[in-house]
């Protein structure tokens, strides 16, 4: 059996993101959390800044997958406990921040212009699902809270990668037979082929844990979306959405590194 090829990375100028919040400051202790939330999963990451140990953690995961058959408002309970999440993840972090100084990014449900080209109910729960997840936090007491669109995080990975956004570039026939999956859902491994090519494998490895190759996510017929059996040979349909989170988590970073610079 021949070795996978490995997909390179390149590095290019980092893009200008648009977001005010609070800033972080030099000598300040930190958390970075990002999260991906859709009807099938809730999936978390974090990196963090230990002021008193003078070095970076992480990164570190959380997710809660649902099978096809997990009732709507037992996902919306799931979802509203995301405090419980957040502290799965500075609890694996080993860290002990103030509320004010953790930073959470979450994606947005679907992208402004999707409402006016398709009404759902799949979409109206999406919404729900996300609302409950932010009112989770809120209730809780987090007030550092940014919704991002899926624009924002893959202009880092497309940067990173040197490449573009625009699906001419985003999707590859390499990507497609690398993760056997369809040509057209080979721009969702882009979060994956990212977080292990060029965080863990490139020459700068800005992070001290490595990140984990799960294995890709398929389509069954009786339990939805569930991650590929070893040995199986069906088509993949997306990555671990934990990668998702990854590269939301990145934004967030970015967003404190720029407020650290310019403080």
């Amino acid at each position: 059996m021949k070795p996978k090829k490995k997909i390179s990375a390149k590095i290019k100028p980092s893009p200008r993101v648009r977001k005010k919040h609070r800033r972080a400051t030099r000598s300040q202790t930190w958390v970075a959390c990002g999260f991906d939330t859709s009807m099938s999963s809730l999936a978390g990451a974090a990196v963090g800044y230990d002021n008193s140990l003078g070095k970076l953690l992480g990164p570190v995961f959380t997710m809660r997958r649902w099978p096809k058959d997990t009732h709507y408002f037992t996902r919306l309970k799931d979802s509203a406990r995301a405090p419980d999440l957040v502290h799965e993840l500075i609890g694996q972090l080993g860290m002990t921040p103030e509320i004010d100084e953790i930073f959470i990014a979450q994606e947005e449900p679907f992208p402004s212009g999707m409402v006016g080209r398709m009404q759902s109910n799949a979409l109206k729960q999406q919404a729900e699902i996300s609302g409950a997840f932010l009112g989770g936090l809120v209730r809780y007491g987090y007030a550092q809270i940014f919704q991002i669109g899926n624009h924002q995080w893959r202009q880092i990975i497309a940067r990173d990668l040197g490449i573009t956004i625009h699906h001419s570039k985003w999707r590859s026939e390499e990507l497609a037979l690398f993760y056997n999956c369809k040509p057209i859902n080979s721009g969702k491994f882009r979060a994956k082929q990212w977080g292990i090519d060029f965080l863990v494998n490139n020459y700068n490895k800005p992070y001290p844990e490595d990140v984990p190759d799960w294995p890709d996510i398929i389509e069954s017929s009786k339990l939805g979306k569930i991650p590929r059996p070893e040995g199986s040979k069906a088509k993949a349909t997306q990555p671990d959405d934990r990668y998702d989170a990854l590269a939301i988590m990145q934004w967030m970073v970015e967003e404190l590194e720029r407020g650290l610079k310019d403080a």
